[in-house]
């Protein structure tokens, strides 16, 4: 069976179970009186905003355990970015697909600290309702009353996150938690060049340079379709890992066939490519394409970071406006001070001290 058709066999399999158990909690609760259908009603409500939260905090918190930094995290109707190097606390549309963004802080054992990482929401998803089922049992069966259905009425909708993520297949916005669970334990292409990226990143964290990590996990990964989010990964890296090493060409090659799978990124992966295709534009001279690939980022070149202010002192130095590429750089080696990334912070301060030789 295809694996689309897969996916939405078993979405209609759980929507159907969601139905069920919630039409069944609310005539029970019905007959027994209008208070508890009202909190049969919002408990289910709760479940809702609820079950999202603690199945994220479970990938959250045993990220944490396995010594990874949160980079995001959406989760019902609030999302943790950072922003300048500090975390942020804002709402979000709670109809968006849930998420979590985690990068190791050490290298070494990544497979089984993934594998622990990707189970973390299950985990969490399975306590919550072994915890609201005990409660809403005893509840019943000793007080009794319309408090019990208000925590029956929690139950369904925490039953269908937890089966939706438990099958294994890929849904229009992502792979499910099992899915990728799978993908890790047999070595398919797209979870073996996550672990690669897992571990570059943990060695950045350490204070590894791009430069001194091993070239293997670079470049000894499966080739991955354009529309597979790692290809978008690990080719960043690699670009990093050819600017690092000095060798332009090569990191312009990476830019290049980053920006071609532009329908396929982000946003803010759109604007990022864009602001580094004007770096290499300033460096070879070319000041018409520098200045027309910039517009497409306008908005991340005027932010706070170092990557920005480092574009913006290289097109000042190369078009020879030397005092307000001197007044960038200072800006820019400011910026460095809120990058907790030692490797992203050492190639950084490498890129910019080549602006005094250009």
């Amino acid at each position: 069976m295809r694996e689309r058709t897969r996916a939405i066999l078993w979405t209609i399999v759980c929507l159907f179970l969601l139905m069920a158990g919630e039409i069944t909690a609310f005539v029970f609760a019905w007959r027994t009186g209008t208070g508890a259908a009202i909190a049969e009603i919002v408990g289910f409500i709760i479940g809702y905003f609820f079950a999202p939260i603690v199945h994220e905090i479970g990938h959250i918190l045993v990220a944490k355990s396995q010594k990874m930094h949160i980079a995001y995290a959406k989760f019902s109707f609030l999302k943790i970015y950072e922003k300048n190097g500090k975390k942020r606390l804002a709402f979000a549309s709670p109809f968006t697909a849930d998420e979590t963004q985690a990068i190791p802080k050490t290298g070494g054992n990544i497979e089984r600290r993934a594998r622990l990482y990707t189970l973390g929401g299950l985990m969490f998803g399975a306590v919550y309702l072994l915890v609201f089922s005990a409660i809403a049992l005893a509840l019943f069966f000793t007080v009794g009353g319309w408090i019990s259905y208000g925590f029956f009425g929690v139950l369904p909708y925490g039953a269908y996150l937890f089966l939706v993520n438990v099958f294994p297949c890929e849904y229009a916005n992502g792979k499910t938690d099992m899915k990728v669970y799978e993908g890790i334990k047999k070595g398919a292409p797209a979870e073996k060049t996550m672990l690669s990226a897992m571990e570059i990143q943990g060695k950045l964290y350490e204070g590894n340079a791009y430069a001194q990590i091993d070239e293997g996990l670079y470049f000894d990964t499966p080739q991955l379709a354009e529309d597979e989010p790692l290809f978008v990964v690990i080719l960043h890296l690699r670009y990093r890992y050819y600017l690092d090493k000095g060798d332009m060409k090569n990191a312009a090659d990476c830019l290049n066939r980053l920006a071609q799978a532009s329908a396929y990124l982000t946003d803010a992966e759109t604007e990022r490519i864009a602001a580094e295709l004007v770096y290499m534009h300033a460096l070879n001279g070319d000041k018409e394409r520098a200045e027309a690939c910039s517009k497409a980022c306008a908005t991340y070149l005027q932010s706070d970071v170092v990557a920005a202010k480092r574009v913006l002192a290289t097109v000042a130095r190369c078009f020879h406006q030397e005092e307000k590429a001197s007044v960038l750089k200072a800006q820019a080696m400011q910026c460095l001070e809120k990058e907790n990334v030692i490797g992203e912070r050492k190639l950084e301060e490498k890129l910019l001290s080549r602006l005094s030789l250009v």
